[in-house]
């Protein structure tokens, strides 16, 4: 229905499954290069994510979508999980390095037209790896370029500093740029309640990231 309503869903003949993600990124990319070559910046995120467009929108603003641009969760000094039954298990066999090049957590990052097409390039010179963050961290190595952190982007989620507190209050996420993960209908509960002209954050909100995790 949301095809045949909004025609905003791209298909392609493979398996859909964890370790295609990476495939999935490439295609991506190279569908943007020849379909939507106009964009200035890319929102690559899961769909459980919440997105505050507004506050992209204006972060966005001061950046040349001509230059390198890469934000989100940044996640450096880790390396691959040798133990089978981990979902983000790589044999050595895949590789035999010990460490990643930093990445941003793939929940969701903001990239700017320079970037992925430095991506695309990238991609065409190296062998697929099947954790797709990873990957595209591989990618900015190749390219000579840095992923770059982001406060106001969550992809490990929040918690509150008491609990007292709800981490579903809106005042934590009114100066966030996006939080993984929520279900459907508590993203439009939020934006509902970060939309309205009389929301009051009396008490300065902080809020921590969860520690990044593979």
């Amino acid at each position: 229905m949301e095809a045949r309503v909004h025609g905003d869903i791209l298909q392609w003949d493979f398996h859909d499954s964890f370790f295609n993600l990476t495939l999935k990124q490439v295609l991506f990319l190279q569908w943007q290069e020849t379909r939507c070559t106009n964009a200035s910046f890319i929102l690559n995120g899961d769909d459980d994510v919440f997105a505050h467009t507004d506050n992209m929108v204006s972060y966005l603003q001061g950046h040349d979508p001509d230059h390198h641009l890469f934000v989100g969760q940044l996640i450096q000094y880790v390396g691959p999980i040798r133990v089978s039954w981990s979902k983000y298990y790589v044999p050595k066999i895949v590789t035999e390095d010990e460490h990643y090049p930093p990445y941003c957590g793939g929940g969701g990052f903001l990239l700017s037209r320079f970037t992925a097409a430095a991506l695309r390039r990238a991609a065409a010179a190296l062998d697929l790896f099947p954790i797709d963050d990873v990957f595209l961290g591989m990618c900015l190595q190749h390219a000579g370029l840095q992923p770059a952190s982001h406060s106001g982007i969550r992809t490990a989620g929040i918690w509150a500093p008491s609990a007292r507190l709800s981490t579903f209050d809106p005042c934590f996420y009114r100066d966030l740029l996006l939080v993984h993960r929520f279900l459907p209908y508590e993203m439009w509960l939020m934006w509902e309640a970060l939309s309205r002209p009389n929301l009051t954050c009396g008490k300065r909100r902080e809020i921590y990231g969860v520690g990044p995790g593979p």
